[in-house]
């Protein structure tokens, strides 16, 4: 795991272990919001080795001035520009996202498929997610053509591979060895 992942999990544990349960879907919406204000220029700023982190700092509490977060981001956020770790803010959001899943009892799930899926199939796929990690289901669905027919469920770190192409692969070489 990149060194600037596991900084941005233990700022992110931090946020979410000071939070109850009924404000942490109103802190990750506000997380959200406050990455997509921050653009492309502006994380490249925070990682600016040349820029001082009193600037980066300032920067940081003109947005907060303008954008209404709670106390608790706010603090989490002014901690991270005094360490000069704003750099990291995709990898924080990424990371507190994880921890109000976890929290909340939700896991995310994406298919990719070849082929549109109907509804029923749909269902019946997150209804077995549900069933087998004991939390409530969020699906994305994902088309590639290249996959020839079938999909791929991947949810945490599992993988299921149902795809044509795979099993053409896999068929290619048991013949040749």
């Amino acid at each position: 795991m990149r060194l600037e992942v596991r900084i941005a999990r233990r700022y992110a544990k931090a946020l979410a272990d000071v939070l109850p349960n009924e404000k942490l879907e109103k802190v990750n919406e506000e997380v959200k919001t406050l990455l997509t204000l921050l653009d492309d220029k502006a994380i490249r700023y925070f990682k600016s080795p040349v820029v001082p982190t009193e600037k980066k700092k300032k920067l940081v509490e003109q947005v907060l001035e303008k954008v209404e977060v709670t106390e608790e981001l706010k603090k989490v956020l002014l901690l991270m520009a005094e360490k000069d770790r704003l750099g990291i803010l995709r990898e924080f959001v990424s990371e507190f996202e994880k921890f109000v899943d976890f929290r909340l009892g939700k896991i995310k799930a994406e298919i990719v498929s070849a082929v549109e899926i109907d509804e029923e199939t749909l269902s019946k796929i997150k209804a077995k997610i549900e069933e087998l990690f004991g939390k409530k289901a969020e699906i994305s669905v994902k088309l590639d053509p290249s996959l020839i027919g079938g999909f791929i469920v991947k949810v945490a770190d599992k993988v299921l591979d149902a795809s044509i192409k795979t099993q053409l692969e896999t068929l290619k070489k048991a013949i040749v060895d």
